[in-house]
């Protein structure tokens, strides 16, 4: 299905939108609509949301820079609406990032992922080869922070300085 799509930074107004995202996605940790609108208004620079013509939301990505590493861009989350899947989209999304102003300030790239997330992995993998980055995965959230029924989150840190 081809449909036009739009994206750009986030506004608070679509705190809600992501929050549906995200509950509709099936895979990604559900926080609070009023967390969704605080990134969405406070990181809107490194969010963005994804639309059709008709303003149906389709995708998000939340980001931020790191306090401690403006350097450094925290990918949180990324999701694609179910009609939206197949075509790209999340990484057209990811890509977005490096068409701003402010992402020449970035030298790297870090996000955690389940290992059994084939689908992000593949994702991550295929925006550090877009980049010209490199690929590297450290231990970060494991089962001591995030307990049994949760799988571990490594940091997967994309390194822009080659």
């Amino acid at each position: 299905m081809f449909m036009n799509i739009t994206i750009r930074p986030t506004t608070l107004a679509d705190g809600q939108a992501i929050s549906e995202l995200v509950k509709s996605s099936n895979t990604l940790d559900i926080n609070s609509s009023y967390l969704y609108f605080l990134l969405a208004d406070h990181f809107s620079q490194t969010c963005a949301l994804a639309h059709d013509d008709n303003n149906c939301p389709l995708g998000f990505v939340t980001a931020y820079r790191l306090p401690k590493e403006p350097s450094t861009l925290f990918v949180w989350q990324i999701a694609v609406a179910s009609e939206a899947r197949g075509n790209g989209l999340a990484k057209k999304l990811l890509l977005h990032f490096a068409s701003q102003p402010w992402f020449e300030e970035i030298d790297k790239v870090v996000c955690t992922i389940s290992p059994y997330n084939t689908a992000s992995n593949a994702l991550f993998e295929s925006y550090a080869a877009a980049l010209g980055g490199k690929l590297s995965t450290h231990s970060f959230l494991t089962e001591e922070h995030l307990g049994a029924d949760h799988d571990p989150e490594p940091y997967v840190v994309i390194d822009l300085t080659l």
